[in-house]
């Protein structure tokens, strides 16, 4: 089953802010207001990306 155009820009997003939250943290310290802004936006991501995929999955049963 291929991704959707959705799918693929929730992806982008989780793979982009991932690596910024990374890289802050290491910069600024893991408790830095930044990088938990950072963790707390990609949760958000990920939680979305979930539920489409827990949706799409149970349009196909």
């Amino acid at each position: 089953m291929s991704k959707s155009y959705l799918e693929e820009c929730l992806f982008c997003k989780i793979e982009t802010v991932r690596k910024e939250m990374i890289t802050t943290g290491i910069r600024e310290g893991l408790t830095s207001k930044n990088t938990i802004h950072l963790s707390q936006l990609l949760d958000q991501y990920v939680l979305q990306y979930q539920k489409l995929n827990f949706t799409n999955l149970k349009k196909n049963f």
